[in-house]
């Protein structure tokens, strides 16, 4: 490998400038919306996205791999957030009657109305940091990029 090679797989400065702010917007809101359910609610971020794909799903239950695809982390992540809300009384995990190796989750009332209580502290911060930031314009451009950028994972995957 020449010296050239190894230099064209680096980033340019400006370029880099606009992957590093981006990386610290998305973690810094990231820490903000843990903070605020943690300080309030008594969760965490991941937990929440947990109650909220399944107060959207059928039934309010998904199977444990399918509910790991919707967060899109590992199963095993999953499978421990599970049991810590399990714990709480917020979602109730089963064995599938079919298939002994699935399991199911549901979410209880008591994970519904933490839910519900849990909602409107954190879209008061996304709408306040990201979305009251932007105009239309800005939005659907940024809509745009979001699908490009996901596009482009779906084709590596």
């Amino acid at each position: 490998m020449s010296a050239g090679d190894f230099e064209s797989r680096w980033l340019s400065p400006g370029a880099n400038a606009v992957w590093t702010q981006f990386l610290t917007v998305t973690h810094r809101l990231e820490q903000q919306i843990d903070r605020r359910l943690q300080d309030h609610h008594g969760i965490s971020h991941t937990q929440y996205e947990i109650l909220v794909r399944l107060a959207d799903a059928e039934g309010h239950r998904l199977r444990m791999s399918e509910l790991a695809d919707r967060i899109v982390t590992a199963k095993s992540a999953v499978t421990y957030q599970v049991r810590k809300l399990a714990d709480m009384g917020l979602v109730d995990p089963h064995k599938c009657e079919r298939d002994n190796r699935a399991t199911w989750v549901t979410l209880t009332e008591t994970g519904r109305e933490r839910l519900e209580a849990a909602a409107p502290c954190i879209l008061s911060l996304v709408r306040k940091v990201f979305l009251d930031a932007i105009d239309c314009e800005q939005a659907s451009q940024l809509a745009e990029l979001l699908a490009t950028w996901s596009g482009n994972l779906d084709d590596i995957t």
